[in-house]
């Protein structure tokens, strides 16, 4: 009788738990359900209209409009000695106030927003002729190669369905070892809420980590709004990368 063959024990299924569930039940599926030069008109318009203008109250609501000084300040992002600073996807200006506030009096800040209304409410938020503004698309920039030293780029990489277009032309306009304040949504509980109001996806945080790698982007360090978004896992992905020398 020929010995019977033992065939090896089926890998066991993880289940998702419930939490994962309703996390990703949550999340916005529209970034990978159209093609991206939909997706990019539908992110448009959605900020041009009554999206663009909640992003005032959503701020408040969720904190972030005063949390952001708490980032870009000499002991987390610092922007002393900078030159040429970018706020990249600069929204209704909420680090631009910042920015200007914190960076040498000499030093030059830029602003891009693919919605011109979001521009609008930029310039209405940054009163004066500080920060010089301009309509662009994250993977289409219109700045020459290392030109900028610091770069805020604020909850705007989320609605690119692949990452990589958008890290490379940030890393192309970062002078090398210079350095890019990155702020994104994270695959949280927080983060699929955030992804069905706005219509972006979410990030994993490790591998958001390879691909700005893969970019030619270093992490530096992660930052959190306090405490407690460090705890909770709240307040997203916030780290300084830094341009490989």
């Amino acid at each position: 009788m020929e010995p019977q063959q033992t065939l090896p024990e089926p890998a066991p299924v993880k289940k998702a738990s419930l939490a994962s569930t309703i996390q990703k039940a949550l999340e916005s599926k529209r970034h990978s359900k159209q093609p991206f030069p939909e997706y990019r008109s539908f992110i448009q318009h959605h900020y041009d209209g009554l999206a663009g203008k909640l992003t005032a109250v959503s701020g408040l609501l969720t904190g972030h409009a005063l949390l952001a000084g708490q980032v870009l300040k000499d002991t987390a992002f610092d922007l002393r000695g900078c030159k040429r600073i970018l706020d990249a996807g600069c929204g209704n200006g909420r680090h631009c106030k910042y920015i200007v506030k914190r960076a040498d009096p000499n030093a030059l800040v830029a602003a891009f927003d693919l919605s011109q209304r979001m521009l609008n409410r930029a310039r209405r938020r940054v009163r004066g002729n500080r920060v010089h503004y301009v309509a662009a698309d994250l993977t289409r920039l219109p700045y020459p190669d290392g030109f900028f030293d610091a770069i805020v780029c604020g909850w705007v990489l989320e609605h690119l369905p692949d990452p990589r277009p958008g890290l490379k032309e940030l890393t192309r306009i970062l002078q090398p070892g210079g350095k890019l304040l990155l702020m994104t949504t994270e695959d949280t509980f927080a983060g699929a809420m955030t992804s069905s109001l706005w219509h972006c996806r979410t990030y994993n945080r490790q591998e958001l980590r390879a691909v700005c790698e893969e970019c030619g982007l270093t992490w530096n360090r992660q930052l959190y709004f306090t405490h407690l978004h460090r705890l909770f896992r709240l307040g997203g992905i916030i780290v300084e990368l830094r341009r490989a020398l």
